[in-house]
């Protein structure tokens, strides 16, 4: 049996059966296969998740009666390597049915095997999409048709249709701490990698190994809000308030390091990350476990800069984690916001007069964005929107708020506004 398909298939079972997140479960897989399967593993997994609802839809047009659990996982796995990947056809749809027999039933095997060539016969020519263009961009680009809609609501039909047909570069964004440039990092870890608007993150095709002190993965989004951050605060008391595993939080101490700067999370295991983290980093952060949605008397008026970067659903970021794309629903938007104004209405409690409420999430939803700062601004009006300065980014800096989107930014879809306590 094809170990990687093997893999494969356990791994998306994880995921598709128990909602693990996609990351963890390949990465836990990973740790333990040949590193010639590797590869071929992370792009079976990646590819299903991200070709989810593409997949069901071919495989709906093939069958008769639509399968469900296993069958149709496997279904999934074959459609996507015969429709994404330079293998052979015979190797395709023999290997699916052999990992097809660990369901130790031959009519199933039968059944995958037939289906399989069935596909494999009009797959590079199909276009049976649905006409409706709402629906024929959840298909043909699988998002889920509520977000679509949402998209097109927030921004037209022709952003929405960039937003989800976009795809970006895989590799991994690594900041590092000491002055290197493209030569000497192929050089000393032999990986491909390229320059990026900021002068400590670079690109990175291949593994750099465990990191260290020296470096770090962190993505352009999550810099980017970092930076504007360090620039308010300059050498200030910071709070970062869901700083969860604390990469923003280390590397504006970094920016700024005659800062103090306190990092809270409301789970124990949270702010062990934080901790784990800014001690590899060398960074002292002062790492607490507080539910920020509930008032800290030690805390108010206390800080120059606050950071709330709310938890929200995520869709700026489904190129690194396609399951949010499986597993969020229409109805968890409502409850997300409930939770980022909470988070911003007490939050800004712990802001100085004249310091800064920075507000970020990694959605493109304006529901979570911007209709909650319209909303605090009518309600506080003790602040007022400032500017942001990204000089790295030119359409970025200058504005008071600002979303990132992949198509046009060239990294993850963050949003952020900055707030100034005017009294």
């Amino acid at each position: 049996m094809n170990t990687a398909f093997l893999k494969s298939f356990q791994t998306l079972s994880e995921i598709y059966d128990n909602k693990a997140f996609s990351s963890i479960a390949l990465n836990k897989t990973l740790t333990f296969c040949k590193k010639q399967d590797k590869a071929l593993i992370t792009k079976i997994v990646y590819g299903v998740l991200d070709n989810d609802i593409k997949l069901e839809y071919i495989v709906s047009k093939y069958t008769k009666k639509f399968p469900k659990g296993d069958v149709l996982l496997f279904l999934k796995i074959g459609t996507y390597c015969l429709l994404e990947l330079s293998m052979p056809v015979y190797a395709v749809v023999n290997d699916v049915a052999e990992l097809s027999k660990t369901s130790g039933d031959k009519y199933v095997v039968g059944f995958v095997n037939a289906t399989l060539k069935n596909i494999s016969k009009t797959i590079d020519s199909f276009c049976d999409y649905p006409a409706e263009e709402t629906e024929r961009l959840s298909v043909v680009y699988s998002y889920p048709l509520w977000a679509v809609k949402k998209l097109i609501k927030d921004y037209g039909f022709e952003t929405a249709e960039k937003i989800v047909s976009y795809r970006t570069e895989r590799g991994s964004v690594v900041r590092f701490t000491k002055e290197y440039d493209t030569l000497t990092i192929e050089n000393k870890f032999g990986c491909k990698a390229t320059r990026t608007p900021f002068e400590d993150a670079f690109l990175v095709s291949g593994s750099l190994g465990e990191p260290n002190a020296d470096w770090t993965v962190q993505s352009l989004a999550s810099m980017a809000i970092a930076r504007i951050c360090a620039e308010k605060l300059q050498n200030g008391k910071f709070l970062d308030c869901c700083a969860a595993p604390g990469g923003k939080s280390v590397y504006v101490k970094q920016l700024c390091p005659d800062s103090d700067v306190v990092s809270c999370d409301v789970h124990p295991h949270r702010v062990e990350l934080i901790k784990s983290y800014a001690s590899r980093m060398n960074a002292v952060v002062d790492a607490r476990l507080l539910d920020m949605t509930v008032f800290n008397s030690e805390f108010e008026r206390h800080f120059d800069t606050v950071l709330c970067d709310a938890p929200c659903s995520g869709f700026g970021v489904v190129d690194s984690r396609p399951d949010i794309k499986l597993f969020r629903e229409s109805k968890d938007i409502s409850e997300l916001m409930k939770l980022q104004y909470s988070l911003l209405t007490n939050c800004c409690k712990y802001v100085k007069a004249g310091g800064y409420l920075i507000y970020s999430t990694c959605t493109v939803f304006d529901n979570e964005n911007g209709q909650n700062i319209r909303r605090f601004l009518k309600e506080h009006d003790d602040f007022a929107l400032d500017s942001i300065s990204l000089p790295q980014f030119p359409p970025v800096d200058g504005k008071p708020y600002y979303q990132f989107l992949a198509y046009k930014d060239g990294m993850q879809g963050f949003y952020v506004a900055v707030l100034k306590r005017t009294e």
